[in-house]
């Protein structure tokens, strides 16, 4: 199983990520970020989306320490916006 980090999974991005890595078998739900100062911190996904209840209810955790959340994962998907 790989460990699966999103960065940004507060957005409908993030959620449908979180979705699919749970539902695939060879990928497992490590850590889910939002930014340092996310008014989402701290909520589990399924708050923040309804369609995830019971499905996945891990909370969204403020990306402060990079190295960290990297370093407790092998795979990390970026679901933020772009500028």
């Amino acid at each position: 199983m790989l460990k699966t980090t999103i960065i940004g999974a507060s957005g409908y991005t993030g959620a449908e990520l979180a979705l699919m890595v749970t539902k695939h078998p060879e990928l497992t739900l490590s850590g889910l970020y939002v930014s340092a100062n996310s008014v989402d911190a701290g909520k589990p996904i399924s708050q923040l989306h309804g369609k995830l209840a019971g499905l996945v209810e891990m909370p969204v955790q403020p990306l402060v320490d990079v190295q960290k959340a990297a370093s407790e994962c092998d795979i990390v998907f970026l679901a933020t916006a772009t500028k």
